[in-house]
């Protein structure tokens, strides 16, 4: 026990420090940061815990479980960034340890901490452990999900139905029918290949889906009841199956899209992937396990082996394709990638000669295209096209690109002075180093080139003691009504715009530069331009013009 505490300190210390440096630094990222954080908003002003609504509208795409947590992290932290983030950085560190317990179990203690160290220093789930969205959360169910299985279907035990089954119904709260369905899937096909398909008859199935219902159907039955099915119907068949079948919001992609993403999103780590995932399949076929390796045998590397198989797949004949849709397969590659790393380290598995030296150069790659991907996503390098997207100030972080560098360099000496152990130190402690300064500090710059957050303060619309109107035309972010406090109406057409700025009552349009030049010569009353920022994601000037009394000097005025 006393090793276990240990391990969960080591675990958790590296968790904090790769995911609470400048968490509350930046300003919400739209679009999904914006609409959960504001869902969870209006959930928490309403006193309600049942209808999700965004912008004061009935929000379908995903179920209540985060809107939850951060509702009571409002409540505990305020009405804030680092609030609104509070439940993915928990969810983490859980999933962190989750993973530790569960390669422990399967393996031993050194798998099990390296595979903590490993999930959490991937680039795409340190990310996403500082995001106010639901990939964290539903992760961290996944994971809880995975582990009691594991550690109740062990020795031919049936125990695993029912806290599987409550589990998968946190998940079902999370994120929707993926958290029960791909489970499910991985199960079967994990009892199929061991021959074991009729441990799932048993009279324990019906327990677990009454169990899976009294989880998950009391809100989904409240709030079809409350909204008269429109939840439920909009729920299931757009943001599920139609999602599924066709693409959405322009993210689609080719079928390799996630395995792709996995290589650079796997970052730093994904050096050893390809290698990891080898010899996994190589386990998993023999009755001993890794070759060489007679102390464990082949059903931990089956089922890892299955659970990274059926997302991958899953999810790359989905017509919907998005980075984060691959995230509850990161604990399978992790603790693949960890099991590896250890047996090699003990020299009880015979790699290739020229298989450390290729991961030593993939680290040289990275550290290389970190550094010049710095360079022109900050202008110094200037080979985009003058429209091109840039962020000054990014250039000065290029030096980060020297973390890979060194990391492969003492990786290096490690490896020509065969200390297997220091090689995989080196690998570690650079792999922390690099996620957590990638995560903490370039995004502050890129915050700088965001408007929302900057023009709800300078024009003065979040003052509650004002009595105003706010609207969008032809320029939205999500984040907008998180800032501003307020229902953000939308204008379609220059008539909606003339006749809004035509009421007494103040009001307060959000709008680019260019389309209010266009429509300023349709509105007969006067304006004046109270705010106005350059924002990144649509690449343009963005402007705040008003019809009422300034909140402070105005920009510009336009009489008509």
């Amino acid at each position: 026990m006393r090793q276990r505490l240990c391990d969960y300190a080591i675990l958790l210390t590296i968790g904090a420090i790769l995911t609470l440096p400048n968490l509350g630094a930046t300003s919400l990222w739209d679009v999904d940061e914006g609409v959960n954080a504001q869902a969870a908003r209006e959930m928490y002003e309403n006193e309600t815990w049942i209808i999700p609504t965004f912008n004061y509208q009935l929000r379908t795409a995903k179920p209540v479980m985060l809107y939850w947590l951060q509702r009571v992290s409002y409540s505990l932290f305020g009405m804030n960034e680092w609030a609104a983030r509070w439940p993915s950085v928990l969810a983490a560190w859980l999933t962190v340890l989750g993973v530790y317990e569960l390669a422990r179990r399967m393996f031993d203690r050194a798998t099990g901490l390296l595979a903590g160290i490993v999930l959490a220093s991937a680039c795409e789930f340190c990310l996403l452990a500082h995001a106010a969205t639901p990939d964290a959360t539903l992760l961290l169910f996944t994971v809880l999900t995975y582990c009691l299985f594991w550690m109740g279907h062990e020795n031919g035990s049936r125990r695993w139905w029912i806290p599987t089954a409550a589990a998968c119904g946190l998940a079902m709260l999370t994120k929707g029918p993926v958290g029960v369905a791909l489970p499910g899937l991985v199960v079967l096909l994990y009892f199929a290949w061991n021959r074991e398909l009729g441990r799932l008859w048993d009279r324990r199935l019906v327990v677990a889906v009454l169990v899976f219902v009294l989880v998950a159907g009391p809100w989904y039955t409240l709030v079809a009841v409350e909204t008269r099915g429109e939840w439920v119907r909009v729920f299931f068949g757009r943001e599920n199956l139609q999602r599924f079948s066709t693409p959405m919001e322009n993210h689609s992609g080719p079928f390799f899209y996630h395995a792709v993403a996995l290589l650079i999103l796997f970052t730093p780590w994904s050096v050893f992937l390809p290698a990891a995932l080898w010899y996994g399949a190589q386990g998993s076929r023999s009755a001993t396990g890794w070759p060489a390796d007679t102390t464990t045998y082949a059903r931990p590397y089956r089922f890892l082996v299955v659970w990274f198989v059926a997302y991958l797949v899953f999810f790359s004949m989905a017509a919907t394709k998005l980075p984060n849709y691959m995230l509850p397969a990161y604990p399978a590659i992790a603790i693949l990638t960890a099991r590896f790393l250890i047996v090699w380290q003990r020299g009880t598995l015979a790699a290739p000669q020229w298989l450390m030296p290729a991961a030593m150069g993939g680290l040289v790659l990275t550290a290389v295209a970190v550094a010049v991907g710095l360079l022109i996503a900050g202008g110094a390098w200037p080979v985009l096209p003058p429209a091109a997207r840039v962020f000054p100030g990014l250039e000065r972080w290029a030096f980060l690109g020297l973390i890979p560098l060194a990391t492969a360099g003492v990786m290096l000496w490690a490896w020509r002075s065969n200390h297997r152990q220091r090689f995989l130190q080196a690998a570690t402690v650079g792999a922390i180093a690099f996620t957590a300064s990638v995560a903490a500090f370039p995004p502050v710059v890129i915050d700088g080139y965001k408007a929302a957050k900057e023009l709800v303060e300078t024009s003065g619309v979040a003052d509650p003691a004002r009595d105003i109107r706010l609207a969008h035309h032809d320029w939205f972010q999500p984040s907008i009504v998180f800032y501003a406090g307020r229902q953000v109406t939308e204008l379609p057409s220059a008539e909606a715009v003339a006749t809004f700025l035509a009421i007494p009552t103040p009001g307060y349009l959000f709008v680019p530069e260019r389309t209010w030049r266009q429509l300023e010569s349709q509105v007969n009353v006067p304006t004046q331009i109270v705010a106005q920022d350059y924002d990144f994601y649509k690449n343009c000037q963005v402007l705040v013009v008003s019809n009422g009394v300034a909140f402070g000097p105005a920009i510009a005025a336009t009489p008509r």
